[in-house]
């Protein structure tokens, strides 16, 4: 595997596309300070995933992307792909070449794409992992960035030593699968708690099913023997309930015939009574009789005064009325008042329809009242002494009033004698209704029997129908439905037999009232708990048998990282010493892995809860986790590479690379400016190292030093123009001779 192409578009000076084609061995890219030439490796870095803006060079993530000039305008958007030769599969992508691109918005959006299609940067670390090179790696160097390893802390360079040996993807795995343990831990522990916190409810619910069940079979129970009574009980009261109505109508029946019996001579008793208006014929008779006295009293009236008029010689009347004490005159009103209730008595016994004997009786009692009356007022009625008459003489006036008298008298009699015929015949006819009242009482004697018998059938027809009604809400509210009773014909029971079946249902609704009232849904709620619950125990067996499973994929990892490690440090250890020697014209260099110091637990109760951070503390106990240098230059002796001067410290951090390089080559190394602190005689050693190097992998180098130079097959310049814009050119060394030889 080796870098094929560099294409940058818009990425910090390079605001129009570039493109860098690599080839085998040593490439080389020189130009002015401020050219552009770092843009280069940190577009390397930022393709290859890199995050933190410092190490690029900048304060935010939007410096990245050119910011324009006096006379270009800045750009949206900073674009980079590299595009890798995977013929050798050291990627695991099914491609022979793969192109990494990374793009970024000034809006702050990012994208991440292998060969055009989107990705995550875990991937994309893992992919460049597996292929021996990233962005945190000794195949980048940048510019004063040399010594960084030599600077950093033994954690720190124990990451990069992992990276340096290959076992970055290992370790990349293993985190993974730890991340997977603590969770599959966490997940155990959690289902293990819900587990003992169901198992106390699940056997509370495992309890009220029994009693459940245990009501059911009692429920069921308690039906038949509700059924058998009841159904009894329903039938018997049914066929009693319609003989009761049976008779109810019979006897209705009955009352039907002697009403219309009694209305019937109702109707002939009131035709009786009518007497075809007899009744009204001599009440008009009277009304005329009446009329006929009341214009005989005025015609004497007037006759009267016609004669005390012509007789009086002064023309005054001849009879002088003495007044009335207030005694005398309350006398005579209620002489007054006992004959208007006499005449009332005669008006009431006449709308009564009375015997004619009491008619006659009130009205001689009138005559009598009438008598006393005039013998009342006869004293105080004293006539005139006047001279003695004289011989009258004939007036024709006198005489007309005396013939109309006359007539009047005798109408009054004709009018007496016709009505006492017809009250003659009137009592004929009430002779036969005594007869017709006779039947009429005995016909509603009967009516009325008949009206109690009635009353008394409906009212044992309706205590029957109560006690039907009582029976079906009762039988209702025991049953829940009426239809099984309906529906099916029960022989009656005897009445031991129905305290029986009495006292049994009472026996078994104590029984019911001892388990007490269970919601239904416990049945339910008891499977949903025990399917839980046998869920969690299936989950907790297989976390078990994971959680193992990634116990041992962790100690297979370990393992392969511990032997790799080893055999890797041993080989870098031997190659460090041969070029730290070689530069430094002797000297000493040991690079040193040292275990982590673990406090002993002397309370073993103190251990976690957690299966997965207790396997964890006993692994950290045997854990490499700092990486220590020892370096010690010819003719010095010393304790710590920290009292180094800058050329050693360059030296040593070269020898140090060269020796990773030699040991466990990257696909392409980027080193930039790594030979600015080197005299010329170190540079010319150097430059022959990275020559001796080019054929284990490709450089990319970014130098002043024409040492490097020389050995470059491939010459790229970075010039910057005017507008602030960076360009490039290029030039292949090989064919710069023959350009030269042929000028």
């Amino acid at each position: 595997m080796h870098l094929k192409k560099l294409t940058v578009n818009g990425f910090k000076s390079f605001a129009h596309k570039a493109t860098l084609e690599f080839s085998s061995g040593i490439t080389a890219i020189v130009g002015p300070n401020g050219s552009g030439k770092s843009n280069i490796a940190d577009a390397i870095r930022w393709v290859m995933g890199e995050q933190s803006i410092k190490t690029l060079r900048g304060k935010k993530s939007e410096d990245i992307i050119f910011s324009g000039s006096d006379k270009k305008a800045r750009l949206g958007l900073a674009e980079v792909s590299l595009e890798l030769d995977n013929a050798d599969k050291k990627i695991p992508l099914d491609y022979s070449e793969i192109t990494i691109t990374r793009r970024l918005y000034r809006n702050g959006d990012s994208d991440y794409l292998i060969n055009n299609h989107k990705s995550k940067l875990a991937d994309l670390n893992l992919l460049l992992t597996q292929a021996n090179f990233g962005h945190h790696t000794y195949a980048i160097v940048g510019q004063g960035m040399i010594d960084n390893f030599l600077l950093a802390t033994p954690e720190e360079r124990k990451n990069f030593f992992e990276e340096a040996t290959g076992v970055k993807q290992y370790q990349i795995k293993k985190n993974q699968t730890i991340s997977k343990l603590e969770q599959v831990g966490q997940n155990l522990a959690t289902a293990k708690i819900r587990i003992q916190e169901m198992e106390p409810q699940l056997q509370l619910l495992t309890r009220q099913v029994k009693k459940l069940n245990k009501r059911k079979e009692t429920e069921v129970e308690l039906n038949e023997v509700r059924l058998n009574y009841y159904g009894s009980s329903w039938q018997e009261i049914n066929k009693n309930y319609q003989d009761e109505l049976k008779k109810t109508e019979f006897i209705e029946t009955d009352k039907k015939l002697a009403e219309e019996k009694w209305k019937n001579l109702e109707k002939e008793l009131n035709q009786i009574v009518k007497n075809d208006g007899l009744n009204q014929t001599i009440e008009k008779l009277r009304g005329e009789q009446q009329a006929a006295a009341e214009q005989k009293m005025r015609l004497k009236e007037k006759l009267f005064l016609l004669k005390n008029s012509s007789s009086s010689p002064g023309g005054g009347p001849l009879i002088n009325f003495q007044p009335l004490s207030e005694d005398q005159m309350n006398q005579l009103n209620a002489q007054l008042s006992v004959l208007e209730h006499l005449q009332e008595s005669a008006l009431f016994a006449l709308d009564q329809k009375n015997n004619v004997e009491t008619i006659k009786t009130i009205i001689n009692n009138l005559g009598q009242k009438i008598e006393k009356i005039i013998a009342f007022l006869k004293p105080y009625l004293k006539p005139k002494k006047e001279p003695a008459p004289k011989i009258e003489q004939t007036n024709p006036e006198t005489q007309s009033l005396e013939q109309k008298i006359a007539q009047t008298d005798e109408l009054s009699n004709c009018l007496q004698i016709e009505i006492k015929n017809l009250l003659k015949e009137d009592e004929v006819k009430r002779s036969k209704l005594w007869d017709t009242q006779q039947k009429y009482q005995l016909a509603q004697q009967e009516l009325r029997s008949l009206d109690n018998q009635l009353s008394e059938a409906r009212i044992i027809l309706a205590r029957t129908e109560t006690k039907k009604f009582d029976l079906k809400q009762e039988s209702v509210r025991e049953l829940g439905s009426l239809d099984l009773l309906e529906n099916n014909n029960l022989p009656a029971l005897s009445t031991e037999e129905k305290n029986a079946l009495q006292n049994k249902i009472n026996k078994l609704k104590g029984q019911l009232e001892i388990i007490g009232g269970l919601d239904p849904g416990i049945d339910v709620e008891y499977k949903n708990t025990q399917k839980k619950y046998d869920f969690l125990t299936a989950q907790i067996s297989d976390l078990n048998q994971t959680l193992e499973s990634l116990k041992k994929t962790i100690n297979d990892l370990d393992q392969i990282i511990k032997s790799q490690m080893t055999h890797s440090l041993e080989s870098i250890n031997a190659y460090f010493q041969k070029y730290f020697g070689l530069l430094f014209n002797g000297g000493k260099a040991v690079l040193s892995l040292l275990k982590k110091e673990v406090p002993e637990e002397d309370d073993p109760s103190q251990s976690s809860n957690y299966p997965a951070i207790n396997f964890f503390q006993e692994k950290s106990k045997n854990d490499y986790d700092r990486l220590e240098i020892y370096a010690t230059p010819p003719g010095k002796k010393l304790k710590s590479i920290n009292v180094l001067s800058g050329g050693e410290r360059a030296l040593t951090s070269i020898a140090l690379i060269c020796a990773i390089i030699s040991s466990n080559p990257a696909p392409f190394i980027v080193l930039d400016e790594v030979d600015a602190a080197l005299d010329e005689s170190n540079s010319v050693r150097f430059a022959q190292i990275l020559n001796d190097l080019s054929h284990k992998t490709q450089f990319i180098v970014i130098t002043h030093n024409r040492a490097t130079m020389e050995k470059a097959k491939l010459l790229y310049g970075v010039a910057m123009s005017d507008d602030g814009v960076s360009k490039l050119l290029s030039i292949r060394l090989g064919d710069s001779s023959t350009f030269i030889n042929t000028r």
